[in-house]
């Protein structure tokens, strides 16, 4: 049942390695770090007109916690459709794919597919069917049991893989495509880790004051994304060659987002603070966007 994706039904991947691959002990892991989320927040309640959120995708060990502090803060009621967008790990190619298949699956259960939006998409200028790369593919899955325990049942996933969008205005053009579906009832969420330090990544920019340096890094990039500068992050990530997986999902949110939003961190960390070592080191970190005046 588990570990490949087949006809109607995409995943799970990376059940019984990221996360448990028992229903049951799925729900009690994510439960948990729900209630762990409420403590760290001293009470953690959903906030009114919360329309998208980045979040992390690392083992739940890892992230778990700064990923249920997002959700958490999510309205559980009147979501109708998640448009969930994340890096392509494994497969290389320009624009973003969708999936073939009807299902999500995750040892909580089914996610219905939006395959009215995806008929839609796939008209549209950067996006085409594919579902190859969705089968290994762990940054949507992670996510996925945080909005079953979280959201009222009865909404419907769209699930997006984006790619290295090769030259100017891929990010736009994509934008540009999923803006029609911003209707009320529509969540976005954006699935992506920040700076993956260490050799194992190729990105070692300084060797001293390691755990300051690597949340300096991350902050410039955050505070960017909280302020909706668009062109502020893409200098900043070029500039400093920060090693956000998600960058391009990232940049087609700050595209999507109507000016009336304004972002906030939820929560952050780092592998290297949970671990206790520094010689590799992969940040996590929630960020919410509301609208202003909610």
């Amino acid at each position: 049942m588990f570990g490949r994706s087949t006809g109607d039904v995409l995943g799970p991947a990376v059940a019984g390695t990221w996360y448990p691959a028992d229903g049951p002990g799925l729900q009690r892991q994510v439960d948990d770090l729900f209630r762990q989320a409420d403590d760290a927040a001293g009470g953690a309640t959903p906030e009114p007109g919360v329309t998208a959120l980045i979040a992390p995708h690392a083992g739940f060990v890892y992230s778990g916690l700064v990923a249920a502090r997002g959700f958490r803060l999510l309205d559980t009621t009147d979501v109708e459709r998640v448009v969930l967008l994340g890096p392509s790990h494994y497969a290389a190619f320009d624009g973003a794919v969708l999936p073939e298949a009807t299902i999500y699956r995750t040892p909580l259960g089914d996610v219905p597919i939006d395959i009215e939006a995806i008929s839609a998409l796939r008209e549209r200028d950067g996006f085409r069917i594919d579902g190859g790369p969705f089968a290994p593919e762990h940054c949507l899955e992670a996510e996925i049991p945080f909005l079953q325990r979280h959201l009222d049942a009865g909404w419907r996933l769209l699930p997006l893989l984006v790619g290295g969008l090769a030259g100017p205005g891929s990010e736009d053009r994509l934008a540009t495509g999923l803006r029609p579906l911003l209707e009320p009832g529509t969540l976005v969420v954006v699935s992506s880790d920040f700076t993956h330090y260490g050799p194992r990544f190729r990105y070692v920019p300084f060797s001293e004051d390691v755990p300051q340096r690597i949340e300096q890094l991350d902050m410039g990039a955050i505070e960017r994304i909280l302020g909706c500068d668009t062109a502020g992050f893409d200098s900043y990530v070029a500039r400093t060659g920060a090693t956000i997986c998600g960058r391009h999902p990232i940049g087609v949110l700050l595209r999507l987002m109507p000016e009336a939003l304004s972002g906030r961190m939820a929560a952050y960390d780092t592998s290297g603070r949970i671990t206790g070592e520094w010689d590799h080191s992969v940040s996590y970190a929630s960020i919410v966007f509301r609208h202003a005046t909610s």
